[in-house]
């Protein structure tokens, strides 16, 4: 019993955890916005919006989708760590972030797996196949169903825990 963390200890690394995870969040963001747009908007500023660099923004545009559905999911992981810190531990929280994390993992993987190297190809950019054989990509679109999955457990073994406070 001496190993299991007090609220108090789950309040307070959750706040630090939090605090963390912002700062990652927003640093990503804009190393995201700066790496895939920065340069087409300095060449739009200095000459003007051209065919080229319109094409070279819808590409860039096309491949941050998959990097906005992680940085999603790195955001409702800082919201249930914000949940935890105030109190709020137990299972509606933990299934609400699985859930949601899960889902944005899964889509972000599938979409640069499956749908982004066509959606290049249509763009005229395309890397010459259809779908990317990317282990990581489908071993994080799997993680990330399974997550949905684990918070489905979650939410059920919740409901039976009330259903069984109520007979007792």
């Amino acid at each position: 019993m001496d190993n299991i963390p007090t609220d108090s200890e789950i309040r307070a690394r959750s706040t630090a955890l939090r605090r963390i995870v912002s700062i990652l969040l927003i640093s990503l963001a804009v190393l995201l916005l700066m790496e895939r747009f920065g340069t087409d908007l300095l060449q739009a500023f200095r000459y003007g919006m051209q065919a080229g660099t319109r094409q070279h923004v819808l590409i860039q545009g096309l491949t941050a989708v998959p990097e906005l559905c992680y940085l999603l999911a790195l955001f409702w992981i800082r919201q249930a760590l914000a949940d935890f810190a105030s109190g709020a531990f137990y299972s509606e929280t933990i299934s609400r972030m699985l859930r949601r994390v899960g889902g944005m993992l899964a889509v972000g993987a599938l979409l640069n797996v499956f749908a982004l190297p066509s959606l290049l190809t249509l763009a005229g950019k395309g890397p010459g196949y259809l779908i990317a054989y990317d282990v990581t990509g489908l071993v994080l679109g799997a993680v990330g169903l399974s997550l949905i999955v684990i918070a489905n457990v979650l939410t059920r073994a919740a409901a039976l825990q009330t259903e069984l406070d109520g007979i007792f």
